[in-house]
């Protein structure tokens, strides 16, 4: 009996280490900005984008894809006294496939945004509700990774202004009986709220939902060897397989800085180049410095700036921050899609962060964020942007098993948080998808 036991112990010791090996970039997002309190909540042609107005409606162009979709398909119970069998429930997980995502948010785009528009006032409802409305309910799960603002949000979607202090993350389109009712978590405070939407057609929806097929998924708090986890992790059994990725600085070179500051807004003919420990461009006050690193730094002079004007109210500014990296990022980035990570309000205005993805699969750089915007006084103050471009290897790695990176966030002490996929990029030449912690605690602290 000893024997075993220790032998036991030696096996989970050994699966410890390999996990601590392979997960050697376990992404501690403490840093993950959010957003207000929640408070009076109401086309992929290789292009990437993220979503606008001016891209018609969200589904167009893959301008707002979520990065994993769940539908669930409770089981049906027969009619009394009709001798028919229970009918089986289904969940189908749409994850690590931006196209299978976009496929089914344009079908579902269109209820969300009405919704989004005609939600009644919300109501806010117990962890048990949510867990229920996850599991139990005839819906479909959408989860954007990034927090997005309720304004922006409703905004690119069905070009309404909104008001709200809401960022949202996750959020549910659920049928109960003859309605759609929108669910969400406020990534704030940790709390969960219900929303009727009664202008949505729950049979189209439900139609909609009946024919999707996807990967078997499930919830951590649906697995008590997950205990110990975020419960809204999301997880799948077996084993996986994700692309590999190279990965390159896409300002090497000469005239790489040149480049820039054009899609900038730099006016070449007036702007001087010259090199100390960075490269510069500078027109008037306006000024660009770029690293051997491939890290831009935009900074605003005292006049108007070159960069458009951010807008007064949020949607715009946000708006006008998608624009500015899509012309910069997005002929840099390769197969990489840029998505909204979070937009946070400053004593001096607001901070814009948006991130790349590959897949479906966030890429992890070093400070979190692929482009960092600090606006104020409806414009850009300053721009910092890691260039970087993604091309597909051809290959697949295995990812290591849920269970066995739920034990290295135990051996770490980092109970309570989420394990998600990432793509960690800290510089080099090749990506892989591994496993990462990300905190979604409450409060900013």
């Amino acid at each position: 009996m000893r024997e075993s036991k220790k032998r036991r112990a030696v096996e989970l010791a050994k699966d410890v280490l390999i996990v601590l090996l392979t997960c050697s970039a376990l992404w501690l997002a403490a840093r993950t900005q959010l957003m207000d309190p929640l408070s009076g909540l109401l086309g992929e042609d290789g292009t990437q984008m993220v979503a606008g107005p001016d891209q018609g409606s969200a589904g167009e162009g893959g301008a707002l894809v979520p990065m994993a979709m769940v539908v669930n398909l409770p089981r049906e119970e027969p009619p009394a006294g009709s001798g028919l069998p229970q009918a089986e429930g289904t969940r189908a997980g749409i994850l690590y496939d931006q196209a299978a995502c976009q496929e089914l948010f344009q079908q579902v785009a269109g209820p969300l945004a009405e919704a989004l528009s005609g939600a009644e006032t919300p109501e806010e409802i117990t962890r048990i509700r949510w867990e229920e409305v996850l599991t139990d309910r005839l819906g479909i799960y959408l989860d954007f990774q990034g927090e997005i603002p309720l304004p922006v949000l409703t905004g690119w979607l069905s070009g309404e202004q909104v008001q709200g202090n809401a960022s949202i993350r996750r959020l549910v389109l659920a049928v109960e009986e003859d309605q759609v009712v929108l669910y969400c978590r406020n990534e704030e405070n940790g709390r969960y709220y219900r929303c009727p939407c009664g202008t949505v057609s729950a049979s189209a929806l439900a139609e909609t939902l009946s024919a999707v097929q996807g990967r078997e998924v499930f919830y951590a708090f649906e697995a008590e060897e997950y205990a110990d986890l975020d419960p809204d992790t999301l997880l799948f059994d077996g084993l996986l397989a994700l692309e590999t990725y190279t990965a390159s600085n896409s300002a090497a070179g000469q005239g790489a800085l040149a480049g820039l500051a054009e899609d900038l807004g730099f006016p070449l003919d007036s702007t001087s180049f010259y090199t100390t420990d960075e490269q510069v461009a500078r027109s008037g006050d306006d000024s660009v410095r770029l690293s051997d690193r491939g890290v831009a730094v935009y900074t605003a002079g005292e006049g108007a700036g070159v960069l458009s004007p951010a807008g007064g109210d949020l949607l715009d500014c946000v708006e006008a921050c998608r624009q500015t990296a899509l012309s910069v990022l997005s002929p840099r980035c390769g197969e990489a899609r840029l998505y909204l990570l979070s937009a946070v309000r400053t004593q001096e205005g607001w901070e814009i962060d948006f991130g790349y993805s590959l897949n479906g699969v966030p890429v992890q750089l070093e400070e979190g964020y692929a482009a960092r915007f600090q606006v104020s006084g409806g414009r850009i103050e300053q721009l910092t942007m890691y260039l970087r471009s993604y091309a597909s290897s051809g290959e697949e790695a295995a990812v290591l098993p849920a269970r066995q990176a739920s034990a290295a966030l135990r051996a770490e002490g980092l109970e309570g948080r989420e394990l998600l996929l990432v793509y960690a990029d800290g510089g080099g030449d090749t990506l892989a998808a591994g496993w990462a912690a990300r905190d979604n605690a409450a409060g900013r602290g």
